[in-house]
């Protein structure tokens, strides 16, 4: 954490003042400390304060962070920012009363999903973010970071990384446009709320790329079948496109490459409890089974 406390945090929220305010901590998170804030028992509002982990600003730019969630919330699919705290930049959030989304109640709902596509594609039409977190070179850039801090990788590293070389040099034909992403389309980021409205929170990994990145990157985070995949291109196509159904599911490779090196990163140093080398590994497995499919080289061919 930045050594911000909660307690310290709410007392320089003017508004707050001289109010009744209580917080709890929001379990789950990777990456920040979050914490619900019920000001004046709900007569003043429900509110969410993120503070940053310890060592995230080593890949996370906060001010293009803000800048990408204010895109998004005029956008219409993120809750607006209301306090940002200098320079440790803490944010306060209105608390969305919903349900947040989970691996099993988003897979198996083509409602919801439809609702999920919808959300990426507004975002995708409508948001602009000022940065560039095209795939490959964020890749790169996060090898660096790795080299810098000594992070672990595995014996098949040198594979594992020629399966990227060989999807990059697919994805050159025939490239989408970048358009704004979110890149972290973890299923917890997805709140659906009581009048069945879905929101997308987290913006921290946010930047220009391929859309298609999007859709593979929340395809691989979730269990999925081929028929569900195959429903979001459509929704986010208006039609079934198989070079673009193949460019995505590419793209669950490229998310777990990427995400894997963010975890080895993580094991160095974050202060949070919890196995980040285990969560890269699992994302690893699941990349090796992905470019074992039998159909990995007609998705090379056909991109």
């Amino acid at each position: 954490m930045t050594g911000l406390t909660p307690e310290a945090a709410i007392a320089r929220i003017d508004d707050w003042r001289g109010k009744a305010v209580d917080w709890q901590e929001i379990g789950g998170g990777i990456t920040n400390h979050n914490y619900v804030i019920t000001v004046d028992e709900g007569r003043g509002g429900t509110y969410v304060l993120r503070i940053p982990g310890a060592g995230t600003d080593a890949f996370i730019d906060r001010d293009r962070e803000l800048g990408n969630h204010a895109s998004a919330a005029e956008a219409g699919i993120s809750p607006p920012l209301l306090h940002v705290l200098e320079p440790e930049k803490c944010t306060v959030v209105p608390f969305i009363t919903g349900e947040t989304m989970h691996p099993d109640t988003l897979a198996g709902h083509s409602d919801r999903l439809e609702k999920v596509v919808d959300v990426i594609r507004t975002y995708h039409d409508k948001a602009a973010f000022s940065n560039d977190t095209s795939v490959f070179p964020m890749i790169r850039d996060y090898l660096q970071k790795a080299s810098g801090v000594g992070a672990w990788f595995p014996p098949d590293w040198q594979e594992l990384m020629a399966v990227g070389a060989d999807i990059e040099a697919a994805m050159k034909r025939d490239a989408p446009a970048p358009v704004a992403c979110h890149n972290d389309l973890l299923s917890e980021n997805f709140i659906l709320d009581a009048d069945g409205r879905m929101w997308l929170i987290d913006w921290e990994y946010g930047g220009m790329s391929d859309p298609y990145f999007d859709l593979g990157d929340f395809c691989v985070e979730h269990p999925l079948s081929r028929d569900e995949e195959r429903l979001i291109i459509t929704r986010y196509c208006g039609e079934m496109q198989e070079h673009r159904f193949h460019r995505m599911l590419l793209h669950k490779i490229t998310a777990d490459l990427w995400w894997s090196i963010w975890a080895f990163i993580q094991e160095r140093v974050s202060k949070l409890d919890f196995d980040f080398r285990a969560y890269g590994n699992g994302r690893l497995d699941r990349l090796r089974g992905n470019a074992a499919d039998p159909e990995y080289p007609t998705w090379l061919a056909t991109v």
